[in-house]
């Protein structure tokens, strides 16, 4: 009788010290969840100063750290980013970000619309849309890599009018360090344009996708980037298709921009079907309809697929040795 009594004495103090410590333990892992939350709030505060210098400011509304007790990420009621200097603002609603506290740097979020975006020489746009996911590989710096997706985004005309500009069924946008360069793709599915843009014209539905590397392009992300003067890059692909078909336009080359602003790029433009293509584009440019049947009679004796190099110097741009007209410098 003794020994059980021993047993069970043992049993319990096995028992409530194994209690003791889940609840030490709990308390532990608790107390390190919250001293990360409000060192992500501090850090996220810290970031949104450092950027808001000179003609820059952006803002991220009561930020909040959430998600305990399995996951950690960041909210803010609204966000905002401006660019004096170059023209440009952006904002948009909530924002939501989680990642596993076990992979703190691989972290996804969502971004609720509409969104308010100016940029020079164009009117101010609304964006909206039905889910936009993003999602990032971090680093102690510059994150390593980031992708978006936005579902049914519809643009319009930011003023009284309301005027629609252009939908697509999905968006995408992905970039990626590739040592000191910056890979970046976007990809555009059923992209139309209202037909109040093209002389009432209802241009069928594009698939777009945009590869490109810009050489020393994780420098732009710095505070310090001057704009995109000086910068050079090549466009891996740049694809415009008919959505369903096969008619559309291929280019690729290497591409630059001057220090005063004006482009150079040596490239090569791949037509299919370029029939279809100029009856298109003589349905939205109808006043130069007679010369883009010019240049198409002269791509059929081509081939279906033909070819062309697309040379551009200090803005001006020729297919061959025909002038096609300029680009104007950039900023």
């Amino acid at each position: 009788m003794p020994s059980r009594k021993r047993a069970r004495r043992s049993f319990s103090r096995r028992f409530i010290l194994f209690a003791l410590f889940i609840v030490l333990a709990i308390l532990t892992y608790t107390g390190v969840w919250f001293y990360a939350a409000d060192t992500l709030e501090r850090r996220t505060i810290t970031a949104i100063e450092n950027l808001n210098v000179g003609h820059q400011r952006a803002n991220c509304e009561e930020p909040t750290a959430r998600g305990y007790p399995f996951r950690i990420g960041l909210f803010c009621r609204s966000v905002f980013y401006e660019d004096a200097k170059n023209g440009v603002s952006v904002s948009a609603g909530a924002f939501r970000s989680a990642a596993q506290v076990y992979q703190p740097m691989r972290t996804v979020g969502e971004l609720d619309g509409p969104a308010r975006i100016a940029t020079p020489y164009l009117p101010a746009l609304e964006a909206s849309w039905e889910n936009m996911r993003v999602s990032a590989r971090l680093t102690t710096s510059l994150p390593e890599r980031i992708s978006s997706e936005a579902r049914n985004v519809v643009l319009t005309l930011d003023d009284e009018s309301r005027q629609p500009i252009a939908r697509a069924e999905a968006l995408q946008g992905h970039t990626r360090q590739n040592g000191s360069d910056l890979d970046i793709a976007l990809i555009a599915q059923a992209f139309t344009i209202d037909p109040g843009l093209t002389n009432g014209s209802a241009i069928p539905a594009i698939d777009g996708e945009l590869l490109l590397t810009v050489e020393n392009g994780v420098s732009l992300a710095s505070i310090e980037a001057t704009g995109l003067r000086g910068r050079s890059g090549k466009i891996e692909n740049l694809s415009l298709k008919i959505a369903g078909g096969d008619s559309g336009l291929m280019l690729k080359g290497p591409i630059r921009i001057a220090d005063n602003g004006f482009v150079d790029a040596e490239l090569r433009v791949t037509v299919n079907e370029p029939e279809r293509i100029a009856q298109l584009v003589g349905e939205i440019l109808p006043d130069r309809r007679d010369e883009i049947a010019g240049i198409t009679a002269g791509l059929a004796n081509l081939g279906t697929a033909p070819t062309l190099p697309v040379n551009i110097r200090q803005g001006r741009v020729f297919v061959g040795f025909l002038p096609l007209g300029s680009i104007p410098p950039v900023q």
